[in-house]
């Protein structure tokens, strides 16, 4: 594929990742197949995770927080505060009862009345309710993030006990000759992969949207873990095109071996989207793109099979284009907001490249284990 972008290597791409401003370190190893780069945005004045400070130090995970030097610290700590009393007033109510009551609940303190209100978009239409709102939208995401970390957090502990589980079974069970049974199918606990994208969505798409907004460095492929995020941004697209689908496995290794041997076919992948990116939209490139995402394909499983190790993770990616619009543009567009932008700044990307990723179970693992 020849590239109409000079010198493409040449050029650090990096992948924006949406909606969320937690992501977990084996994503963040997963993605790391892929880019040069990873930009997640933090709000502001918040503690990064402790658990991905090896990939900040690595330089591949960068961590931007664009609206610290335009909102107030002490009120923000302030009002996390008195949400977080809240929460844990409320915390021992039944989920449903609290869909059900609603603003029926009494609040600990007036702003917040303020703050649910802005977050869904009922106020009204003046500069200090615009940054109320900026406000509300940056609480929000505090905890939202919390939310998604404790989620987290609490699904790799079910994962170890289940391994421990496993393990200890496995001891029980051992006959007189040293041979291990097949590994028991029930464990004690499961822990469901769930969509974080499925709760709240439209809350956390507008939130993170006005993070984004205020980031006019970053041009790069959109990239999420959540089909309904995805869905969400592209369902009402006027045009999108698949580029292309694959599979690739993930060794996860210590961080100390990175950067590791690059796959010649990450330079091919890399040069497709710098050029999806920097060249207007045509027929010529339609046809370009879906030619060169099938060369991409059959280069990456060639490598796959030939590459392929035993209980190496599985991953899968997913490529779509939006035509004619830059990320900024869509995703104002689909979250209803409006925004003046540096014209030259959005020039810079003439389409839109988004994509999921899926992390999948170990390759070498075979049907009788499910």
């Amino acid at each position: 594929m020849k590239s109409t972008i000079r010198n493409p290597r040449s050029v650090m791409l990096s992948a924006v990742y949406f909606p969320f401003t937690f992501i977990s370190p084996s994503l963040v190893e997963a993605t790391s197949v892929c880019f040069d780069r990873l930009v997640v945005y933090q709000p502001p004045f918040g503690k990064p995770p402790q658990v991905l400070q090896p990939w900040v130090d690595t330089g591949f995970l960068e961590l931007r927080s664009p609206l610290e030097k335009s909102i107030d610290k002490k009120s923000v700590e302030a009002a996390l505060r008195n949400l977080r009393s809240w929460g844990r007033f409320h915390e021992h109510a039944d989920m449903a009862y609290l869909k059900m009551a609603g603003n029926d609940i009494s609040l600990i303190d007036p702003h917040i009345a303020r703050i649910v209100s802005d977050i869904r978009g009922k106020g009204t239409e003046s500069s200090n309710t615009s940054n109320q709102s900026e406000f509300s939208h940056q609480l929000f995401l505090h905890l939202a993030q919390e939310f998604d970390q404790h989620s987290w957090e609490l699904r790799e502990e079910l994962r170890r006990v289940n391994h421990q589980f496993q393990a200890l079974q496995s001891a029980f069970r051992q006959d007189h000759n040293g041979q291990a049974h097949e590994p028991i199918k029930q464990e004690p606990l499961t822990a469901i992969k769930e969509d974080r994208g499925s709760f709240v969505i439209k809350k956390r798409m507008a939130a993170w949207n006005h993070v984004f907004q205020n980031d006019l460095g970053v041009i790069g492929p959109l990239l999420t873990d959540s089909d309904s995020a995805l869905a969400y941004l592209l369902d009402e697209a006027e045009e999108k095109v698949e580029a292309l689908r694959f599979n690739v496995t993930c060794s996860e290794g210590p961080l100390n071996q990175v950067p590791r041997d690059r796959p010649t076919w990450v330079d091919h992948l890399q040069e497709m989207f710098n050029t999806v990116l920097a060249v207007p939209w045509s027929r010529t490139l339609h046809e370009k793109i879906v030619r060169a995402g099938r060369e991409i394909e059959a280069i990456i499983l060639h490598w796959s099979e030939a590459n392929m190790r035993s209980h190496e993770q599985s991953v899968s990616f997913r490529w779509y284009v939006v035509p004619d619009l830059a990320p900024h543009a869509l995703l104002n567009q689909r979250c209803g907001a409006e925004r003046g932008h540096d014209k030259n700044q959005i020039a810079k990307a003439k389409n839109t490249i988004v994509g999921t990723i899926e992390e999948g179970r170990p390759v070498g693992l075979n049907a009788s284990e499910n």
